[in-house]
């Protein structure tokens, strides 16, 4: 945690100027018995309180920091420190809201302050609100990039390509490769010769050069960004997540395991290595994963879409329910968690509840492709095809192209009695993928 940079603390008491030096030195265990001692003596002075709720985070007691942080900042509302040591607690908690109200308050006191505006913006990539993010950080970079111009700046570089790093990033995962990839090229200027920052930079270029299809470039700059810091989990987890985007998901694995091992808590990856797995055909230990990284976080969003949509790939759709009920009754308006309730559903036959489920989604999101095609896939179910005609249309319309959407509407054509386009439609959604089981049923139905 941050030290405020003036202390008020008198320098003739020796356990206080003592217990300063450890902390600065990294000592907590040695500085905490100290601070409690000087608060025994001066009382809840907010300077003590806020270096005692340092040695407290620091060995992870992250409730009695919080005290008595927000006790020092009741004495001293105009510190900005406190506000934001605050703001990291709430972020190591995982309340978001609160850690990106802090950060504000934090830079509303003290807009120069360089870590609480680069706090936010990863506050607001936790939280998937990127557009956020990007704003953030483009404005904090031409802030930079007007002092850099002045004699002294230079020094601000491995900042600049700190935030450079971040905003290609935040544009990766907007879709926005090839903008990502050019600021990600200008931060490597930025960077110099610090290797771990170099390998972060270009295990970021190599996500944006996969996002573009662009799969051997992508995997030969994983290998490069790995030989710069070969110890990081998070470059491991970008070679085993680009290889299983490259269709190769038996070579992804090894590397992932390896990201698990260096940081047995990084829950991107287990959930990239359950995506391996139930691509090998190894659904069970997919499940087992997805459920350790539940068990670390229970809000995770994606582990819980991941799970349910495995669950239904098993035909498990009474424990796909059970996996979404809790993220439904706090994000009821998650499209993509209303469409896996629906399959579920459908895969039970409750298709009236899978029907109004969908009719949801579709209210939120109008334009979806999975939506929209599998609402047309349970007017289907109901009998009502004519209705399901429209909605596959503009499905495809979205997703030109794709077998699966292909699949669907040449079973609502064949559910409509339009035999020879539905033939020429579930052969087209064939061609697309051979191995499409929905669209072979259909076909063999047809010529049956």
């Amino acid at each position: 945690m941050a030290l405020p940079s003036n202390s008020s603390v008198p320098q003739p008491d020796p356990d206080l100027q003592t217990g300063l030096q450890y902390l600065r030195a990294g000592w907590f265990d040695r500085a905490e018995p100290l601070f409690r001692a000087a608060l025994g003596r001066y009382g809840e002075r907010p300077d003590i309180l806020h270096y005692l709720a340092v040695c407290l985070s620091q060995r992870g007691a992250l409730e009695e920091a919080e005290v008595l942080w927000r006790k020092a900042l009741a004495k001293d509302p105009n510190e900005p420190m406190l506000s934001y040591n605050l703001g990291l607690v709430a972020r190591r908690q995982g309340r978001l809201d609160e850690a990106a109200r802090r950060f504000r308050d934090t830079i509303r006191r003290t807009p120069a302050h360089v870590e609480a505006r680069l706090a936010l913006a990863s506050v607001h990539m936790d939280m998937g609100r990127f557009a956020a993010a990007e704003r953030e950080l483009a404005e904090f970079i031409a802030n930079i990039d007007n002092a850099i111009q002045r004699p002294e700046g230079e020094g601000l570089k491995p900042l600049q390509a700190r935030a450079r790093n971040m905003l290609g990033y935040t544009l990766y995962r907007m879709g926005h490769y090839s903008p990502a990839i050019e600021v990600l090229d200008m931060a490597m200027v930025d960077a110099g010769e610090d290797p771990a920052r170099r390998g972060q930079i270009l295990g970021d270029r190599a996500l944006a050069l996969g996002g573009l299809g662009h799969h051997d470039e992508a995997i030969a700059g994983a290998a490069q960004a790995l030989e710069l810091a070969p110890e990081s989990a998070s470059l491991n987890h970008v070679q085993g997540y680009i290889l299983y985007h490259a269709g190769r998901p038996v070579d992804a694995i090894a590397p992932i395991r390896r990201s698990l091992e260096l940081d047995p808590a990084f829950t991107a990856a287990l959930k990239t290595l359950a995506l391996a797995h139930a691509a090998t055909g190894k659904s069970d230990e997919a499940v087992d994963l997805l459920h350790r990284a539940l068990r670390a976080d229970p809000r995770d969003r994606d582990a819980v879409l991941q799970l349910s949509l495995l669950h239904i790939a098993q035909e498990r759709f009474a424990e796909a329910l059970e996996t979404l009920e809790a993220h439904l009754k706090s994000a009821p308006d998650d499209v993509r968690a209303l469409n896996n309730q629906a399959l579920a559903l459908r895969g039970l036959k409750r298709f009236e509840e899978a029907r109004r489920a969908l009719k949801r989604a579709s209210r939120l999101a109008s334009d979806d492709p999975l939506v929209l095609t599998n609402l047309g896939r349970v007017l289907v179910d109901l009998g009502r095809a004519a209705e399901a005609r429209p909605l596959h249309e503009h499905a495809l319309r979205g997703l030109p192209g794709d077998s699966r959407l292909l699949g669907h509407y040449g079973a609502c054509l064949a559910a409509l009695g339009e035999r020879d386009k539905a033939r020429e439609t579930l052969d087209a959604a064939l061609a697309a993928d051979p191995n499409n089981a929905e669209a072979l049923a259909s076909r063999a139905a047809l010529d049956a």
